[in-house]
């Protein structure tokens, strides 16, 4: 599925992550413990409870980053988070339902199975700034079955 986006701000905490997929499952869950503990301790909640979140992966040079993440609408943060910028445009989602820990399954098979088949032409990382990014909101129900993670990707839409 496609959807067209406008800029999203984001700020929150970054981490090196690896090029195996194992060993990013543990870092990034850890990561995301200390990024919610750090939004519980300085009561920062969005919208009365509706709230989103974003995983963004990127690269700088030849390593990996992870960014746990909410949106930026000029709150009080503190100096150790960073931000990131969606830019708008359009992009393709694909929608992961289930428990965390097969999440991996579902991104292997967007990069190894979808996306080489599809003729989907994705923008490299370079002009948008990161790989792919993860969306959490009210569907997000931590390891249950019916738990629902949006993936997206930016497309090159030669308009740009």
């Amino acid at each position: 599925m496609t959807s067209q986006l406008n800029n999203i701000l984001t700020c929150g905490l970054s981490i090196e992550i690896t090029t195996s997929q194992s060993q990013n499952f543990v870092i990034i869950q850890d990561h995301w413990v200390k990024f919610n503990a750090e939004l519980k301790r300085l009561n920062l909640k969005q919208n009365g409870g509706n709230w989103e979140k974003y995983g963004i992966t990127y690269k700088i040079n030849e390593k990996y980053f992870y960014m746990a993440s909410i949106p930026y609408f000029g709150q009080i943060v503190p100096d150790n988070f960073v931000y990131k910028e969606i830019p708008k445009g359009e992009y393709v989602f694909f929608v992961h339902t289930g428990k965390m820990d097969e999440i991996k399954n579902t991104i292997y098979n967007i990069y190894k199975k979808v996306l080489p088949n599809s003729g989907l032409n994705i923008e490299h990382h370079s002009k948008v700034g990161f790989i792919h990014f993860e969306k959490y909101d009210f569907r997000f129900q931590w390891n249950k079955p019916n738990s629902i993670i949006e993936i997206y990707l930016p497309l090159n839409t030669g308009t740009k």
